[in-house]
């Protein structure tokens, strides 16, 4: 049984609940479905706190203590979105937290891709949200750290052709963009004590986002990004 599949549910559409599990563990999509569906509309009945109660425990025991529930879409966006949403417009410690450990979700509901772009359901939104609400949410700001570790790494991935900015080659305004994420990087390594741990990675970030921008605002001849390096390093 999930762990939190008793709390605000009553017997009925706890069985339910238990009977869409058991129907996950037999593979069958159509009896899975089926058994979904029948327990979702029975949810519906439940008064909104208590299908939140219950949406976010189940949240939290995914995110936080690995629950391997399974979260199909529609169980997502009929009880865990809506839920962590109302959490989050209340700055309930975690809420924004637990909605970034669904980013994945996130990213296949077509209808949120607006969020997406403005930004504002992004995963590092998201993270950055969880540590607004709550300073001492070091769990948020562990995986916030992580995630720009993996972002910052992605620009360099190219090297010495270049730096990356998303798919393309980065602007000078991009490289400037870049090193403004490098400080925020420092600040949050610098609060969690590990800052130590980055420092030659923030040292080669810094060198090569500054350097690029110089590439691009004057290549003193060279061909291409590995020549101006040479130069750069034989001054």
């Amino acid at each position: 049984m999930c762990p939190v599949a008793g709390q605000s549910l009553s017997r009925l559409q706890s069985d339910l609940w238990n009977a869409y599990l058991e129907a996950e563990n037999r593979g069958l999509r159509s009896q899975r479905n089926d058994a979904l569906e029948r327990y979702l509309e029975s949810f519906a009945a439940l008064p909104v706190a208590s299908q939140h109660e219950w949406s976010l425990n189940l949240a939290s025991s995914i995110v936080d203590d690995g629950a391997s529930t399974p979260v199909r879409m529609p169980l997502f966006r009929r009880c865990i979105l809506p839920a962590l949403e109302a959490a989050i417009a209340t700055q309930t410690p975690g809420a924004a937290r637990w909605l970034a450990g669904f980013a994945q979700h996130i990213y296949k509901c077509g209808d949120l891709k607006s969020r997406l772009i403005d930004g504002s359901l992004t995963e590092h939104s998201l993270l950055l949200t969880a540590i607004e609400h709550d300073a001492n949410d070091t769990t948020a700001r562990r995986k916030l750290l992580d995630l720009l570790v993996r972002r910052l790494n992605y620009t360099l991935r190219e090297l010495p052709s270049g730096v990356l900015y998303g798919h393309d080659g980065a602007t000078v305004d991009q490289c400037r963009e870049m090193l403004g994420e490098l400080d925020d990087f420092t600040r949050h390594a610098e609060i969690l004590g590990v800052a130590d741990d980055y420092s030659n990675f923030v040292a080669k970030c810094k060198f090569h986002y500054n350097a690029y921008a110089g590439y691009l605002t004057d290549r003193r001849g060279a061909s291409c990004y590995a020549d101006y390096l040479s130069q750069v390093s034989d001054a």
